[in-house]
């Protein structure tokens, strides 16, 4: 028998301390089989709402900077978040570890804004320029169709821990850039929150074949439909 917890028992545990209450608006539109979440992003709760609010394992992009931290490190990792990396091979590495998942038929996800709406004071409300970068493993993955499921994180109440100095991040790696910035890291623990599911994006083979111009188009409006849907997910 496995000591380590399953990662969406390991969410509701994480939940449950930080005595989070979650509700789910449009469950049914949820595929079965692989697919990828996109969402927005505040909190370091996210993953694990959004893992135990739909109710499956979804291998959720992190930041660098969280595999380099002790006790982060460990619930990123158990919860089956993949890291990214530094340099030039960072997208490469998370590439091949999702795309191997989506195949073996699980979910992965990814916060399009990437670390700019989490490292600094945002409102709720507030939803930042979707990096185009899930879109990129949608079309590259082999799955067909694959389902790009959009999903707001709408808060109705949250508070704000002691910010966390970015300095006490370089005594555990010296050398990331983010860690340079002399603010600190906002620390939002969520109260009360309801995940809005989006109608799921289709991609399938055919949009796959298109010539490279007709592929960036694919792209670009796959990142404007699951911004809009997210930010109209936040909407009251």
């Amino acid at each position: 028998m496995s000591l380590h917890p399953h990662p969406t028992d390991l969410a509701h545990l994480l939940l449950s301390l930080c005595q989070t209450e979650v509700w789910v608006e449009g469950s049914e539109q949820l595929p079965d089989g692989p697919m990828v979440v996109v969402s927005n992003h505040r909190s370091f709760l996210d993953a694990p709402v959004l893992i135990a609010g739909l109710g499956r394992p979804i291998r959720f992009a992190c930041h660098y900077y969280l595999s380099q931290v002790p006790l982060l490190r460990e619930i990123a990792l158990g919860l089956g978040c993949i890291p990214l990396r530094q340099g030039s091979q960072r997208q490469m590495h998370f590439f091949r570890q999702a795309q191997a998942s989506l195949a073996a038929g699980m979910g992965v996800g990814i916060f399009p804004e990437g670390a700019e709406q989490i490292t600094r004071e945002t409102s709720p409300q507030a939803v930042g320029r979707f990096q185009p970068g899930f879109a990129h493993l949608a079309l590259a993955s082999g799955v067909d169709p694959l389902p790009i499921v959009p999903v707001a994180v709408r808060v109705w109440e949250e508070w704000r821990g002691v910010d966390i100095p970015m300095a006490f991040f370089r005594w555990f790696d010296p050398t990331e850039p983010m860690f340079q910035q002399e603010t600190g890291h906002p620390v939002v623990f969520y109260r009360r929150v309801a995940l809005k599911v989006g109608s799921p994006l289709w991609l399938t083979h055919a949009q796959r074949r298109g010539s490279r111009r007709e592929r960036l188009q694919v792209i670009q409006q796959l990142a404007a439909a699951a911004r809009e849907q997210v930010q109209a997910g936040l909407n009251p």
